[in-house]
């Protein structure tokens, strides 16, 4: 069964992360991560929540860890970033 990641932060402007983010799924892709859906929150517009597909949990936690995509959150304004792995229980 797919593994699921929740991944939500607060983001200076919420438009300029979308951008950055659209511009990285190369990179999530080349960690098999494969984004499902992007929220904005209807009562804070500038936090975002994404959820993704992973191939591998192991190469999904090294990709959340890196110094990379440190790098990226940075160019896109993130912070008070929260990531959930989420493996399914009933089919």
């Amino acid at each position: 069964m797919a593994t699921h990641v929740l991944w939500q932060a607060d983001v200076a402007d919420f438009d300029a992360w979308l951008k950055v983010f659209r511009e990285d799924i190369a990179m999530r892709q080349a960690a098999g991560i494969h984004d499902l859906h992007v929220w904005r929150d209807p009562d804070q517009k500038d936090h975002a929540i994404a959820m993704f597909e992973v191939d591998d949990i192991q190469k999904a936690r090294a990709f959340f860890d890196s110094e990379e995509l440190a790098m990226h959150l940075e160019r896109g304004g993130v912070a008070h970033i929260q990531v959930k792995l989420l493996d399914p229980v009933l089919p």
